[in-house]
């Protein structure tokens, strides 16, 4: 079972870097973005490069790279007027997840083939699964 998981996350891994490259953005510029849209709340700069792993200033020029390329805008937070926060543009997306659709739809019709009983099962491995990753990356980032 876990050599699944694993040509799943290098699948994974393999969507990024065409989805990357069929928008125009390097591999760090297309991480950024998705750790954009998945972030519970609003990123600044400094947060923004904490989680990509560089310095401070190098998210800074990333995400000036990405604003002047369209993709992200620069605001205040709304609860604290000091700090910006960095929003991606709509329209950047808009054009991924369009690019993506086609592949949701197949992967709701693959769901859709499985029994709700067996829909329950996945959904139960694979939230426990990624619990169990995020967990030994925490260690691993721990022993760093």
């Amino acid at each position: 079972m876990s050599w699944a998981a694993r040509a799943l996350q290098r699948a994974q891994v393999e969507l990024d870097r065409a989805l990357a490259a069929r928008l125009h953005l390097r591999a760090l510029d297309y991480a950024a973005m998705a750790h954009m849209l998945g972030a519970e709340s609003p990123l600044g700069p400094v947060e923004l490069a904490s989680r990509l792993g560089i310095s401070s200033g190098s998210g800074t020029e990333l995400a000036d790279r990405l604003e002047r390329a369209g993709h992200l805008h620069r605001r205040r937070a709304a609860d604290d007027r000091r700090r910006v926060v960095l929003e991606p543009d709509e329209a950047s997306v808009a054009r991924m997840l369009g690019e993506l659709a086609p592949l949701f739809r197949e992967l709701d019709a693959l769901a859709d083939s499985f029994s709700p009983d067996e829909q329950a099962v996945i959904a139960r491995y694979l939230s426990a699964a990624a619990d169990q990753v995020r967990a030994h990356a925490d260690t691993l980032a721990g022993s760093a």
